[in-house]
Formats: structure tokens, C-alpha cells, sequence
């Protein structure tokens, strides 16, 4: 197995036990992982479906054993805007072609994530939140105090896999 690999498995590992054992809300390795594996890899399709087969994964867990209403649920409704959103990640990963440019891919990664996302909450039809250009800012001004942990964890994460890679390389030189 090549170092990207191992990283790579580490991190699909990572953001699955983030999202299913109980956490901080938005505080998961998902947008790392979506970010990371398109900006180290540079393999856009792959990174899509890394991403997406960890989303979907988990989402079958969460929707049928820890969430259950009784009846199976593949995805539902809503968690099309959330897979967009990381998507908006894996994209922001692929065009980021420096250090410096990840920096930015990352903050733009959730930005997007948040706009994106929150639309989702605000168009989905059991929201209560009116279908009006107040009602959609109402939707991303409640959803502000999530916006930091989403951050905070992508560039934690996203860290920790950079720094895994180095040490596999470093490892595998000696």
C-alpha cells in the first residue's frame, strides 16, 4: 500500500468514526477528506467517490441504526445539499495546487459548504423556515455558531493528514 493510500484509509476511518460516534455538531474529518484526498491526489473522480462512499457509508448507519424511523432510508431529501456541499470541498481540493492556495481552497471548501448546506435546511419542505429572502437569512444566521466547528475541523484534520503523509514518506525513505 503507497503512503497516499494509507493516508487516504486512515481518513475515510477517521471521518467515519467522527460522524458516528457522538461529536460536536460539525466537528468530523468529512470535509478533510473530501479536501485532501482531491489536493493530494489530484484524481477528481476518485475523490468524489471517497467521498461520496464515506457519506453514503455512515448515512446508512446514521439513517437505519442510530437515527431508525422503522423504515430503511437510503438518503434522504435534505442530505443531497450535503453532499454538494463536501463535493464543493473535493472541487476547492483539486484546484488548489499549493500550500498556500489549500489554505484558501479550504476556507472557500466550507464557505461553500455553508451556503450550500444551509440552502438545503432553508428550501427543504418540513423547514420552518419561510420561503422568503428573510427566511433563507434566517436559515444562515442560525446556522453561524455551526460554521466554526466545520472550519475548525476540515483545517485540523486536513492538517493531521499532511503531516501523516510526511512521516509515511519519511518512514518509507528510511
Amino acid at each position: 500500500m503507497n503512503t497516499k493510500s494509507k493516508v487516504f484509509t486512515a481518513l475515510v476511518v477517521l471521518a467515519i468514526f467522527t460522524r458516528l460516534l457522538p461529536h460536536y455538531p460539525n466537528f468530523t474529518a468529512m470535509g478533510a477528506l473530501a479536501f485532501f484526498s482531491a489536493y493530494s491526489s489530484k484524481n477528481l473522480g476518485k475523490s468524489f467517490a471517497l467521498m461520496v462512499g464515506t457519506m453514503m457509508f455512515t448515512d446508512i448507519i446514521l439513517n437505519n441504526v442510530i437515527y431508525s424511523t422503522g423504515e430503511f432510508v437510503l438518503i434522504y431529501a435534505g442530505s443531497v445539499f450535503t453532499y454538494i456541499g463536501f463535493a464543493s470541498y473535493t472541487l476547492t481540493g483539486y484546484l488548489s495546487k499549493t500550500r498556500k492556495r489549500a489554505v484558501l481552497g479550504l476556507i472557500a471548501g466550507s464557505l461553500l459548504f455553508f451556503v450550500i448546506s444551509n440552502f438545503g435546511v432553508w428550501i427543504s419542505p418540513v423547514s420552518s423556515y419561510p420561503k422568503t429572502t428573510t427566511g433563507l437569512l434566517s436559515a444562515y444566521t442560525a446556522a453561524i455558531p455551526f460554521y466554526a466547528p466545520e472550519l475548525l475541523s476540515s483545517f485540523l484534520f486536513s492538517a493531521l493528514a499532511t503531516y501523516a503523509e510526511s512521516r509515511v514518506k519519511a518512514t518509507a525513505k528510511a
